[in-house]
């Protein structure tokens, strides 16, 4: 640009880059260019970006292009590999270019340093403050577009899978398997995809919450600028939580300065935050009716509409970004309630920004009813329709005890709608926030040793760029604060604090001019002078507005340096301010509102009053922002105040960090691949302070370490000569004996220099060592080498002790084995001699049962035999005895039936004699009594004669029955016997047979009994029947004389005729029993069949 001339820059051909085809790149660290100044800087950049070489070293400063296109192979698991192996020691010939990675994985080896040394103590005792702090931070800046955001998320995934790796070495570590071949370390963490209703993944790893913390931030945080289609619209300080063993176990995440502002208002070609449109594109069907949105597009909602751009220029799919977000809260372990909510929320603020006031009066107004979307916003937000307009078109004011309320214009009521959104979409960031920090962050056990802890953390920053537009407001001026504040500590760390200490250590040292903006911080946040001190005297002040803090401003700062206002930019309200990078002029408008940031007066109790609890949380979140700060005065805080004061806060955080700076540049404006702007880059640089920073870093001295901390971490190099020397030489011994070897191996044929130690970049100082880069890899190299041969000769004599204690516990075992066997052997033989002696006990048992069963079986025999002869006997005997009881029954019955039969024909013969005489009259009365008297006595006789008859058969009948009995028991004692013997003898048929043939006689034997028994109980019958009619006869009167007496012929006067009966009833009885005896026999034999 100045038309000076300058040196050109030659470089070998050389870089193994893996590409043969690439005949000449400029090395990978600029500040080994022969000559060093801008248009050297900037070809360089330009060569090594046309051969998609995106990143180069600049000293301490990594520079990493944006190519806005996909490289493939840059970020894959291999190359992660790869330099995970490099930081290991691995590989350590294999020489790989500037990457992301490279800087991650310093940055973990520095802090894993820090915590070995703080774990020595000897060494402890004599390390700086430096060196004891473990903290590391990784500062990402560059303006919007450069990359900053991804450039974030490829360092968060390559910590996360350096920190499973070393998890996964220490479980191997501590479950060793013999013969067992070392697994791979594990792949990259892979984001799972789940549905959209799913719920809570529990079993989510810390490393894996942490990288899907992304997603979420960016839809709520994120949106389409002029520069770039996917800008962060707030500041975020990641704080990556570790063990001592490397093992990563918890993050924190701060944010800042949220744009909000961009709710309401963006500027043609840019888009709201991308929330809003990933759900318009995604929501289903019935989300769409839950959310009142019918066919409602983004063109509808005035929220989005007033910029006229609807889409990214990156291609990115809103839609599927919306279903990674569902699966990124679900593993962060948002509910699907609180998704819900959130998703409500969400939606009722496209709603809200579209409802309407309508003025009543000049200084009054009403919400308006006929409005759609007014319904909407109540039933989303749970509010009520009066609620929500007095708390929009009024406010009370207090005056002592007395309160009074005053209306609202409709402008101001349009204003305070659209604080309430502004504040409750920031309240809602904030608890999102939040929530992930309650899932993510490490908390501590109880009983949890101590190791097990946080014991160091890398942070990352990755916060807004310098920004310069056509119309920058109170936003820019504190994202470009943060810039300069950011510089600051950058130029402190880089240019002041280096020299100082070379001064203060007595190094050799060209000192170095370098830019101080320590001016600029001071115009923007000096207490009292200071414009954002202005500005919150202004917003807390009972009438202040833009004119007042204009006014104000211009006569504060006007003397200023780096402020300018002229005339004209002051009737215009605007000012510039000279930063670091550059004049920015701002215009005042809208400073007092947005630096007060206020809810309407009666918001928070809107949203408290809600009859959604998640919205009632936004309000309380809100009413807690908005209080006022302690103390006597009770001010209330302001957008400005709290921003400088977070940012105080997080200079302090990183000034106790060894910080790593990345430098993300963007080529172009259009975001076009393969397209690079020489002057837009040079600008860049200059506001990085790169140039500068590239010549500290090439005279300047990377690491440094106090005496005693050298001697102990680099001592093996020099171990005998060490041993050797006193403890005030040692520190010079080991470091000349150091620089000796370094020099040796990269120059095994040069003669060593007079000044050694300087040659290869090693500096001794008052109190520490100071190494430049090149020298400490050497040292590192050399060490690691030392600690090698070490380790393999612990390793032998491990492995010696492991295989000796091996071969005792084998040759244990072995003895063990011998003397089992021996016993198994010796027990068998006992065994054997004990199974001869008694197997002669048992043939001689077996022998004796076998006899012993075949004597039992011929004794059954003869005994069953036996009892079927007295079988056949005792039926032969029965039947002859049956067969002549019938016969005289027979008789019996033939006689008692005749005797009955006389009996009745003579009765009958003598009773119609008489009465036919009775009749007549004319018998006389002697011959009528002796003709009675003789029929009464040949009556008794007769009937004398049928007592003695019946007395005898009645006396037959019971002796017959008496032995029918006995007969009886013992036909059943033999049939039980038979059945006994049937049963134990199944197998003889033949015998089984005859059996059941003279069972079959006897039954028919029986069967005869019975039928002669059934003729008997017929004649009886008739008898009595003749019997029933002759006591008829008699019953109905008649008399005779006897001894000059009348005699009746009734039958109760004849006792004898009584017993007669009486004997005829038992006969009968007595037929009775010997038939149910008859029934038992015939059961007997059915049983015995």
């Amino acid at each position: 640009k100045s038309g000076d001339v300058v040196m050109a820059n030659e470089w070998a051909a050389a870089e193994a880059v893996g590409d043969t085809n690439v005949s000449s790149i400029p090395p990978s660290d600029l500040i080994t260019l022969t000559h060093l100044h801008e248009p050297s800087v900037v070809h360089s950049l330009k060569r090594r970006y046309e051969n998609d070489f995106i990143y180069t070293n600049t000293g301490p400063i990594l520079i990493a292009l944006n190519p806005f296109k996909a490289l493939p192979g840059l970020y894959d698991d291999d190359k992660m590999t790869e330099y995970w192996r490099v930081g290991e020691g691995v590989d350590d010939n294999l020489s790989l270019p500037p990457h992301v990675y490279a800087n991650a994985d310093s940055a973990f080896r520095q802090m894993i340093r820090g915590l070995e040394l703080r774990l020595s103590t000897p060494i402890m005792e004599g390390a700086s403050a430096e060196e004891k702090n473990c903290d590391q931070s990784m500062l990402v800046s560059g303006e919007s577009g450069a990359g900053k955001t991804v450039t974030t998320k490829h360092i968060m995934k390559y910590l996360a899978t350096l920190s499973q790796r070393k998890a996964d070495h220490a479980k191997r570590r501590r479950a060793p398997s013999p013969g067992r071949r070392e697994e791979a370390p594990r792949r990259n963490v892979s984001t799972r995809r789940i549905s959209r209703a799913a719920s809570w993944k529990a079993g989510a790893q810390i490393e894996e919450q942490i990288l899907e913390s992304n997603p979420i931030l960016e839809s709520f945080g994120n949106a389409r600028t002029l520069r770039n289609d996917n800008s962060s619209r707030f500041g975020k300080f990641i704080e990556l939580q570790f063990k001592e063993t490397g093992t990563l176990i918890g993050a924190a995440i701060d944010t800042y300065l949220l744009e909000k502002v961009r709710l309401v208002h963006q500027s043609p070609g840019e888009r709201n935050f991308h929330i809003f449109y990933e759900m318009l594109a995604a929501v289903t069907e019935d989300e769409r009716k839950e959310y009142f949105l019918g066919n409602y597009k983004a063109e509808d909602f005035k929220m989005l509409n007033m910029s006229g751009t609807y889409v990214r220029r990156d291609g990115a799919n809103d839609a599927v970004i919306y279903d990674k977000l569902v699966t990124s809260m679900s593993t962060m372990g948002f509910d699907p309630k609180t998704q819900e909510d959130i998703f409500k929320v969400t939606m009722s603020f496209l709603h809200a920004l579209n409802c309407t006031f309508e003025a009543v009066t000049d200084d009054s107004s009403k919400v308006d009813e006929s409005n759609p979307h007014l319904l909407a916003t109540l039933k989303l937000l749970g509010l009520e329709k009066s609620d929500f307009e007095d708390a929009l078109c009024q406010f009370e004011i207090e005056a002592g005890n007395t309160s009074y309320t005053r209306q609202v214009n409709k402008e101001n009521a349009e204003k305070g709608l659209e604080a309430l959104v502004k504040a409750t979409y920031g309240s809602m960031f904030n608890f999102i926030v939040q929530s992930i920090n309650k899932k993510i962050d490490y908390k501590p056990k109880r009983g949890e040793h101590k190791g097990a802890g946080k014991a160091a953390y890398i942070g990352v920053l990755d916060i807004f760029g310098f920004e310069s537009f056509k119309t920058n407001s109170f936003e820019q001026l504190c994202i470009n604060y943060c810039n300069e504040a950011l510089q600051q500590q950058f130029n402190l760390y880089i240019f002041k604090s280096e020299q100082e200490e070379y001064k203060k250590e007595g190094i050799d040292w060209d000192f170095i001019e370098f830019p101080d903006n320590t001016d600029v911080i001071q115009l923007i946040d000096k207490k009292n002078v200071g414009i954002i001190s202005v500005l919150t005297d202004q917003c807390r002040g009972p009438r202040g507005t833009d004119k007042t803090f204009m006014d104000a401003m211009y006569k504060t700062c006007s003397q200023h340096s780096r402020f300018e206002a002229t005339p004209l930019q002051q009737g215009k309200g605007q000012f510039v301010v000279h930063h670091y990078a550059g004049p920015v002029m701002y215009i005042v408008e809208g400073f007092v509102e947005k630096n007060k940031d206020e809810i309407p007066r009666g918001g928070a109790n809107l949203l408290e009053n809600s009859t959604n609890e998640f919205v009632q949380l936004l309000g309380k979140i809100s009413a807690e922002k908005a209080a006022p700060s302690g103390g006597r005065s009770k001010k209330r805080p302001t957008a400005g105040g709290q921003f400088a004061a977070q940012l105080n806060e997080l200079r302090k955080r990183i000034d106790l960090t060894s910080p790593h700076y990345i430098r993300c540049l963007k080529p172009n404006q259009s975001l076009s691949p393969n397209e690079f702007s020489d002057a837009m880059i040079a600008d860049q640089l200059k506001y990085a302070g790169v140039l500068e920073a590239i010549r500290v870093s090439r005279v300047g001295y990377s690491q440094r370490y106090s005496h005693n901390t050298f001697v102990n971490r680099y001592r093996f190099i020099a171990l005998s000569a060490v041993n050797k020397a006193t403890a005030a030489d040692r520190t010079s011994i080991l470091a000349n004996a150091a620089a000796k070897k370094v020099f040796e191996q990269e120059n095994p044929n040069a003669a060593p220099p007079d000044d050694i130690m300087g040659s290869v970049g090693i500096q001794k100082g008052t109190t520490k060592i100071f190494l430049r880069q090149p020298a400490f890899e050497a040292l590192e190299r050399l060490r690691s080498i030392e600690l090698n041969g070490a380790a393999v000769i612990i390793q032998s004599i491990a492995r010696r002790f492991i295989a000796r204690c091996r071969f005792f516990r084998l040759r244990t075992r072995i003895v063990r084995a011998q003397a089992s066997s021996r016993r198994f052997l010796a027990r068998k033989y006992t065994r054997i001699l004990r199974s001869r002696k008694s197997s002669v006990k048992i043939q001689t048992q077996y022998r004796l049962h076998r006899a012993r069963k075949a004597f039992l079986q011929k004794k059954w025999i003869a005994i069953w035999l036996q009892k079927m002869a007295r079988a056949k006997s005792g039926r032969k005997r029965f039947t002859t005895l049956y067969k002549k009881r019938q016969q005289e029954i027979e008789t019996s019955n033939r006689n008692y039936q005749a005797a009955l039969t006389l009996q009745c024909m003579f009765r009958q013969k003598k009773a119609k004699k008489a009465v036919e005489g009775i009749k007549r009259g004319k018998i006389k009365e002697d011959s009528f009594y002796g003709e009675h008297s003789e029929a009464v006595k040949i009556l008794k006789a007769e009937k004398e004669k049928a007592a003695i008859q019946a007395d005898k058969a009645a006396a037959v009948a019971k002796q017959t029955a008496k032995e029918r009995i006995k007969e009886v028991d013992a036909l059943k004692r033999e049939l039980q016997d038979a059945n006994a013997a049937a049963g134990t003898a199944k197998t003889s048929k033949a015998t089984l047979a005859t059996l059941t043939a003279e069972m079959n006689a006897l039954r028919a034997e029986l069967e005869a009994a019975r039928q002669d028994a059934e003729a008997s109980r017929a004649k009886l019958a008739e008898i009595q029947v003749e019997n029933a009619e002759l006591k008829e006869t008699m019953g109905s009167g008649g008399f005779y004389a006897r001894g000059g007496k009348v005699q009746s012929t009734q039958y109760e006067d004849h006792p004898d005729l009584k017993q007669l009966d009486e004997r005829i009833q038992g006969m009968g009885l007595r037929a009775r029993q010997g038939k149910s005896e008859l029934a038992a026999l015939v059961q007997s034999l059915a049983i015995l069949r």
